[in-house]
């Protein structure tokens, strides 16, 4: 689980993730050129394109991204073994007006953790302390990961 922002003005945090996961799915992609086997009905030309595409796809990581060989592998091989749930803004209302709160209310402190019993009609009154309560509800996260400024 990989949250960008559970604070609006958390401005960062979004992008930072937006990135990673262009990243993640890049290094999949590459990983998996060329994309079909030498079979009889593709021509030479066809064949020798998709490992020009392989190839270039793997240099431009490298060179543009610094993601040598070794982690690229890495990479696409946590894409296609792992489930990855990425909520880049889940305080979308506060994002779009660069506050803090989503409303009135701090969503880090909206959650039901170590709370008394007199206070529990106060928390899960946010969309995103909902929207994240439910998530770890229904999965099973090893990780959470939580971008903080």
């Amino acid at each position: 689980f990989l949250s960008g922002s559970v604070h609006g003005n958390e401005r960062v945090g979004p992008t930072s993730l937006l990135e990673m996961a262009e990243l993640l799915l890049a290094s999949a992609n590459c990983e998996s050129l060329p994309r079909m086997n030498k079979k009889p009905q593709l021509s030479d030309k066809e064949w020798e394109q998709e490992l020009i595409n392989a190839r270039s796809c793997r240099e431009s990581l490298k060179v543009d991204h610094g993601i040598p060989s070794p982690l690229r592998q890495w990479l696409a091989r946590l894409v296609s073994t792992r489930r990855t749930v990425i909520i880049p803004t889940a305080n979308a209302l506060g994002y779009s007006q660069n506050k803090r709160e989503e409303g009135s209310i701090d969503p880090n402190r909206d959650f039901p953790f170590d709370i008394e019993q007199y206070h529990e009609a106060e928390c899960m009154q946010t969309i995103a302390g909902r929207s994240i309560n439910e998530l770890w509800r229904s999965h099973l996260f090893q990780i959470g990961l939580r971008k903080t400024q």
